[in-house]
């Protein structure tokens, strides 16, 4: 039997198992001094039992080949001893063998509450773009690894590997964090995915990603969405991404659970769940100032064409760090960016689906999701104009502002090496998006209200 100690807020938790002799063959029981006010969403016994890995773990672990290299380089054949070697975990989970939990001691953390925290550690306060012209103090096996570049799938989620790094803004040194204990972490371009194969159809071409998504999130910053600092450095022929955690602050973790988790599903059903869906499971936590302000960010990620914005891809926050705390409240977003400048990845305005569709959303379709959490017409037709009204006249800025290095970047085309720069890429996009917007959004507001210029 493998067993393994789980610690979450510095407070050991319990025990979970694995055996190859049963029906249930994983098990987590709580340690005797647990109160049931601090059991995990999804074990809610003293002793749990399932033929998988429960849910709010598995969804911890990285997906596709980041996982099997994880699973080769260590030998595991099972389900729980991944959990031993994960890196960045996100919120306050940690796992140990019996032998190393001996050698641990652990006392309670100081007890903050985030949202009086929230904005010292998002440091929202950067300018776009936030090029940092730092060197880089990591061994290229760590920028790319080799088992990360295998390309060969369409599609972004689950491939942004990513590590903790330090940041020595003294003498501009970016460095490999190993003991995971920064407030920062990088996430690399990958090469496989930046390199254009003309002769094969079957790789993913990708280039720019993390460009992409710093140029979105920091859109959404705009647009008044939570989001944490974020930045790019250059790096070869692409650029790496930095952005801050939100789950840390001054050496002590909260826990964060995206949607997925919450509605206890394991992570190859990220893109089943609906929109409505996963709306339902936050109003379980959100109030209703907070549930006007997904919906406006579900618009948004319409708008942009989010079309990876799954249910892994925003998550609730803990109202403070208590073991007990069970009050939840939206978390800054994250992995922003659009698909709609890629080929073959330009056909979704959105990961999940409203009314059983993932494109061609219409105005008729973002009334009937509001109206199933107390938004009226016209509160949606409103939040409608002013997003669109705000990305027709924000976007063209954001790109105006990237600087002519980044602007000429080639995104190939076909087998000829014809090419459109990124900028040319960003401008085809916002035409098609703007075409959408006034066709599908737009189509049934008034045009005194849909041409108001709501910034006059």
């Amino acid at each position: 039997m493998l067993k393994i100690i789980v610690v979450k807020n510095n407070h050991p938790l319990g025990e979970l198992s694995q055996t190859s002799s049963s029906l249930h063959p994983i098990s987590f029981k709580y340690f005797k001094d647990i109160s049931k006010n601090s059991y995990l969403s999804g074990l809610e016994e003293k002793e749990n039992f399932s033929d998988t890995l429960f849910s709010i773990f598995e969804n911890l672990l990285p997906e596709h080949e980041q996982l099997d290299a994880l699973k080769a380089k260590h030998n595991i054949n099972n389900q729980v001893e991944i959990l031993l070697h994960l890196n960045n975990i996100h919120g306050s989970f940690e796992f140990y063998t019996p032998e190393e939990f001996k050698t641990k001691t652990f006392s309670l953390d100081e007890v903050f509450n985030y949202e009086e925290k929230k904005e010292e550690i998002l440091q929202q306060d950067y300018s776009f773009p936030n090029i940092l012209e730092y060197s880089l103090n990591i061994p290229n096996d760590k920028l790319y690894p080799i088992e990360f570049n295998n390309n060969k799938l369409i599609g972004l989620s689950g491939f942004q590997y990513k590590f903790s790094v330090m940041i020595d803004e003294k003498n501009k040194v970016i460095s490999y964090d190993s003991s995971d204990k920064s407030e920062y972490i990088m996430k690399p371009y990958n090469k496989g995915y930046s390199t254009y194969k003309k002769n094969d159809k079957d790789s993913s071409y990708i280039p720019y990603l993390l460009v992409n998504e710093h140029l979105f999130m920091s859109l959404a910053r705009e647009f008044g969405f939570s989001v944490p600092y974020n930045a790019i450095i250059k790096h070869g022929n692409d650029y790496h991404y930095i952005i801050k955690r939100y789950d840390r602050y001054n050496g002590l973790k909260i826990d964060h659970r995206d949607i997925l988790t919450s509605l206890l599903k394991p992570s190859r059903e990220k893109y089943k769940v609906s929109a409505l869906d996963a709306m339902k499971e936050a109003s379980e936590y959100l109030d209703n100032i907070e549930m006007r302000e997904l919906f406006r960010f579900f618009i948004f990620s319409i708008i942009i064409a989010h079309g990876d914005f799954h249910a892994k891809n925003f998550s609730l926050i803990c109202k403070t760090n208590s073991l007990e705390e069970k009050k939840m409240q939206l978390a800054p977003y994250y992995d922003i960016s659009t698909t709609g400048i890629y080929k073959g990845l330009d056909s979704g305005d959105i990961g999940m689906k409203v009314l059983n569709k993932n494109t061609k959303i219409t105005i008729e379709d973002l009334v009937w999701l509001g109206e199933k959490f107390n938004i009226d017409e016209d509160d949606t037709k409103k939040y409608v104009t002013e997003l669109t009204a705000t990305f027709k006249k924000l976007l063209p800025l954001y790109i105006d502002k990237l600087p002519n290095t980044i602007k000429t970047l080639p995104i190939y085309k076909d087998r000829y090496n014809r090419f459109d720069t990124l900028e040319i890429a960003f401008s085809k996009y916002l035409t098609k998006r703007i075409t959408y917007i006034d066709k599908y959004l737009l189509k049934d507001i008034d045009n005194t209200t849909k041409n108001k210029d709501i910034w006059s």
